[in-house]
């Protein structure tokens, strides 16, 4: 059973998804979304029929034979949250769902008409912890697509510390935050992979690169639109728990950006961007001109709270700061934006708040630079259901008109959304993840990724 916190939310979800399947029960599906459970067991990739009306209901669950990722006993607080962006990613009618308790990756084949998956395997994923994937077509092919998979491995993070609070926790020691791990390590990389849509085979082909302990692991890979260069996001070592982070104590995330041949799949020219004073590159999407990456950060100290987003600029040679925001009620806000996401027509991003449960939203132009949405400084901000607790929103998935979120972390939801003609956003309605029911509070599961695609 849920928490008492979450007995008025939960009614209320159980009602709206009863009436959905009364409403839609004489409807065909238009299209299928999915999330990923990411328990502390079996991973399950979740499926949801979407009908005409942008409602959702038939939830099946399709299980991976491999673990999720979530432990509520790792991390003090943090109830062992770790976070990513682009954890399912669909490529003709094959489903790749990554788990990140398992260390592997499962292909599934999809039923396009019906949205049902069926498992092919299990591939290992190159390193330890996989959260995020991504994927392009080889150049000069029909049939094959490079896959890129981040491995994490872990996020250290400290603790509180700050006056009149706790004394100072450091994950998972004292020893590692302060030396641990300053070279590579090989569990925490960014692998090749080629994927064949004749065949549904995932093969390793490379570790393309390997990360330092002390600068964070993959959050995020993602390629460019014109399929030239390749972008990973990472955590740095946040300090969260405390109204004011340390420098000290902060080491800072780093977004890398690489130079990828579509044909061989070789990369090179490595650069990469950070600023101290922010500890967690979470989210990630290109701007439509492939020249822009747009970034969500996570773990400000006070100093840089109007930097919970960033636009940065890609050249040949450098990774550079253009622009930056914050979002939520405003610049002062502790918001811990973390998830980014472009619309599909280009125009428009959205940034989600983990930590204040609000959809932040952006006009973005076509030299790949935003502007807020709002009188003055303000940016239109869409939030979740009242009650909502404190750190619950995560991936975000955008289809006709309709904008989905899901609740992954507390309450298990997922919340449908009304896209106004400019960009903003209306609650509709909100549902709950049924196969989610054995939970005992925040962190049982850990919900990862939204996907979809449309039948015609």
């Amino acid at each position: 059973m849920r928490k008492l916190l979450f007995i008025t939310f939960a009614t209320l979800g159980v009602l709206l998804s009863a009436g959905v399947s009364a409403n839609a029960a004489d409807k065909a599906a238009v299209g299928y979304l999915y999330t990923t459970l990411n328990g502390e067991g079996e991973n399950a990739v979740v499926r949801f029929s979407r009908y005409k009306n942008g409602t959702i209901g038939d939830e099946t669950a399709f299980w991976t034979g491999s673990k999720g990722g979530a432990n509520r006993g790792a991390g003090g607080d943090a109830f062992g949250d770790f976070d990513s962006q682009n954890a399912i990613n669909i490529i003709d009618n094959y489903l790749l769902a990554v788990n990140a308790g398992g260390h592997d990756v499962t292909v599934f084949s999809i039923n396009h008409a019906s949205g049902n998956l069926k498992k092919i395997a299990n591939v290992a994923s190159g390193g330890e912890r996989p959260v995020t994937i991504t994927s392009q077509p080889v150049a000069g092919s029909n049939s094959k697509y490079w896959v890129v998979v981040g491995n994490q491995w872990n996020n250290p993070n400290v603790q509180k510390g700050g006056a009149g609070e706790p004394a100072i926790e450091r994950y998972p020691n004292d020893a590692f935050i302060k030396n641990g791990h300053k070279s590579k390590v090989a569990a925490r990389n960014i692998a090749l992979f080629s994927f064949d849509t004749k065949t549904g085979a995932l093969i390793l082909k490379s570790v393309i690169d390997s990360y330092t302990g002390t600068n964070g692991g993959p959050t995020a890979v993602d390629f460019s639109p014109n399929g030239k260069s390749l972008a990973v996001a990472t955590w740095g070592i946040a300090h969260f728990g405390t109204a004011t982070p340390s420098l000290k104590e902060q080491k800072p995330s780093r977004v890398y950006v690489y130079d990828f041949n579509a044909k061989t799949g070789a990369t090179g020219n490595r650069r990469f961007y950070e600023e101290a004073g922010i500890a967690g590159s979470i989210g990630m999407d290109w701007a439509p001109n492939s020249v822009n990456l747009l970034v969500t950060n996570f773990n400000l100290t006070v100093e840089k709270r109007d930097h919970s987003v960033t636009v940065l600029g890609v050249s040949a040679d450098s990774v550079s700061k253009v622009q930056n925001f914050g979002t939520g009620d405003g610049a002062g806000d502790v918001d811990e934006a973390c998830w980014m996401l472009v619309n599909p027509a280009g125009d428009k991003a959205y940034a989600s708040s983990f930590g204040t449960n609000v959809i932040s939203v952006f006009d973005l132009d076509k030299r790949g630079r935003l502007k807020k949405i709002g009188r003055g400084k303000e940016t239109v901000n869409a939030a979740r259901a009242k009650g909502t607790p404190a750190g619950d929103t995560k991936d975000m998935f955008i289809v006709d008109k309709d904008f989905y979120v899901i609740g992954a972390y507390q309450t298990y939801t997922l919340s449908h959304y009304s896209i106004k003609a400019n960009g903003t956003l209306k609650l509709v309605k909100q549902y709950d993840v049924d196969t989610a029911t054995e939970d005992s509070g925040p962190g049982t599961y850990n919900f990862l990724g939204l996907a979809g695609y449309s039948i015609n």
